[in-house]
């Protein structure tokens, strides 16, 4: 008898622990399942950066991809929208105006190891010494666009703080040249010319008045209709400039040589940057963009409730609206008043 209950107690404990662990084998595998799924293309997803958004809502379709054509805004060369080519680190990069455009031509410049990096002509593509989109055959840019071993990165910026920055810039740091070049410009286009060398230095003005009736400049056109629509769902790496240091390491970190095997920024992104990368005889020691140049650096983001107020806020959330509501940016909300405010919150 008490053989008999040891060996029903023996099995008892073995059908137990048995079944015990079958339970937890698949909640565990049901755990670690639930924690890795994400929505999208998880090819993409890998190089996201730290301030964009954790998931795609719109999935690339790499059985059936669109292919480029001539008149692509990435790929025609008339254009000022077509992206810079790496090849040595299989990366596609799309600048934005007022979002660090002018630091990145320089990385990549320096990248590229060509001595004029850090030189005042940095904008003339005769300089540069880089490649673009456009210098490919329409196969080779198609692959490039649609092939999982390419990145293909963007820094996007709100639009609230980009266009400020743009009127900082370009009208209020350089009003000779403003009046100069654009207001002959707007009033080509329409536009009363004394009025727009009287108003220049009104934001309501260059809101109302000069994004409107130039709306194709690269300085303050929207950051989405810069690429088509098509492409979006091929970028695989978005970030934005509310974390601009910290997203430009990430990015850095995760491209790499197909030559040596180094990311680029172990290569030029941790040391040699400074407040005046024009000035190619005293270089800084600091990292790329944790000094971000002094002469290009407008603040915007504190003088923000200086220049606006509640319907130019609003102003900016219907022009930029394609910037604001879309499946790719996902900005952290700015607001600067609630609703019905006449006072700044």
């Amino acid at each position: 008898m008490n053989q008999i209950q040891k060996l029903i107690g023996f099995f008892t404990l073995f059908a137990v622990v048995f079944f015990t662990s079958q339970f937890n084998s698949k909640s565990t595998e049901y755990n670690i399942s639930k924690e890795i799924e994400i929505t999208g293309d998880q090819d993409a997803m890998r190089s996201r950066g730290s301030g964009a958004h954790d998931s795609l809502e719109i999935t690339p379709n790499y059985e059936n991809p669109p292919n480029i054509e001539l008149s692509d805004l990435i790929y025609n060369p008339s254009r000022n929208t077509v992206p810079i080519v790496n090849e040595e680190y299989n990366t596609i990069f799309f600048l934005v105006a007022k979002a660090a455009s002018s630091e990145w031509i320089r990385f990549f410049m320096r990248l590229n190891s060509s001595p004029l990096w850090c030189g005042n002509s940095i904008h003339r593509k005769s300089h540069q010494g880089l490649k673009f989109l456009s210098d490919y055959s329409i196969e080779e840019a198609t692959e490039i666009m649609t092939s999982k071993d390419w990145t293909r990165a963007i820094f996007v910026r709100n639009p609230k703080a980009r266009i400020l920055s743009a009127f900082l810039d370009k009208v209020l740091a350089h009003e000779r040249v403003f009046v100069r070049d654009k207001c002959p410009t707007y009033a080509k286009l329409g536009g009363d010319y004394d009025e727009c060398v009287e108003k220049k230095d009104d934001f309501s003005f260059f809101l109302h008045n000069i994004t409107t009736t130039m709306n194709k400049n690269v300085h303050w056109r929207t950051i989405y209709s810069r690429v088509d629509e098509k492409w979006w769902p091929y970028m695989n790496y978005v970030a934005n400039m509310e974390n601009l240091q910290g997203d430009a390491e990430h990015f850095l970190k995760s491209i790499k040589s197909n030559v040596s095997g180094d990311s680029a920024w172990n290569r030029i992104g941790t040391t040699g940057w400074g407040t005046n990368e024009r000035d190619c005889h005293n270089l800084g020691d600091s990292a790329f963009l944790s000094k971000k140049d002094t002469r290009h650096k407008t603040n915007a983001k504190d003088k923000l409730r200086k220049y606006y107020n509640p319907d130019l806020e609003k102003f900016i959330e219907t022009h930029y609206a394609d910037d604001l509501h879309n499946p790719f940016f996902h900005f952290t909300e700015m607001k600067l008043y609630d609703e019905g405010d006449e006072e700044l919150i």
